[in-house]
């Protein structure tokens, strides 16, 4: 916290001493961004585009992560396992973004073409994440298990809870890359949300806007892991 302080101090203070006015507008000081913060919150414009971000964060979100829970479990053994790897790793290394033109051809510029974008991202971060903690699940605790007289039920029952940890850590960062992503997709094609926030501050020669609206993200995202690991410490103290 001390050193946040003192980087805030430093940055104002750097820029009162070595920027004139008009380079300020463009590099805007910590006192200009808490200026263009209240004008923002003040207006309701702040609160109205966090509400639609997390909105499609929860949908999209929820949606691929409860697919991708699925996906990873699926392919984990079994020759649905074999089926499901492999283009799960032939798509790895393609960026979501970069399925967002098709998104727009398919759904075009609506609510849910940025569901769906989320919900892809998500999904596959997700499905190899839940893949390999199930994967990894010692085969010896499984076995221990079954030789103290645990039927099928109950030796799945072992694996679900030993691979659980794995798989909140899986969602979590879904949802990390879930507010990533969106901001990629609300450039594009969105009319209200934190990325159009951003952006606003290069179309309107507002760079604080653009500072308020990292700053927005950054918040937003941090509420929401803290949240899912909130909800994932729950559950996981029952393994």
């Amino acid at each position: 916290m001390r050193l946040t302080v003192l980087l805030v101090a430093a940055w104002e203070l750097l820029g009162r001493l070595l920027l004139d006015a008009h380079d300020a507008n463009f590099v805007p000081m910590p006192s200009g961004v808490a200026v263009e913060l209240f004008a923002v919150a003040g207006s309701g414009e702040l609160w109205a585009a966090l509400w639609r971000s997390a909105l499609r964060v929860a949908v999209g979100g929820s949606v691929g992560a409860a697919l991708g829970v699925l996906a990873g479990a699926l392919g984990a053994s079994g020759r649905a396992g074999a089926v499901l790897r492999a283009p799960l790793a032939l798509l790895r290394p393609i960026p979501p973004i970069a399925w967002i033109p098709l998104t727009l051809l398919w759904f075009g510029v609506s609510e849910l073409q940025q569901v769906v974008i989320l919900a892809g991202a998500t999904f596959h971060v997700v499905a190899l994440g839940v893949g390999d903690a199930a994967r990894r699940v010692p085969e010896g605790l499984v076995a221990a298990a079954r030789n103290l007289g645990a039927g099928v039920g109950l030796t799945t029952e072992v694996r679900v809870r030993a691979a659980l940890p794995g798989v909140l850590t899986a969602v979590r960062e879904g949802f990390a890359v879930a507010w990533f992503v969106l901001v990629a997709a609300e450039f594009v094609s969105a009319a209200q949300g934190v990325g159009v926030l951003v952006l606003e501050g290069r179309d309107l020669l507002l760079p604080a806007r653009t500072f308020v609206g990292m700053g927005a993200l950054a918040a937003a995202g941090a509420l929401t892991d803290w949240a899912v690991r909130g909800a994932s410490g729950w559950l996981v103290r029952w393994t």
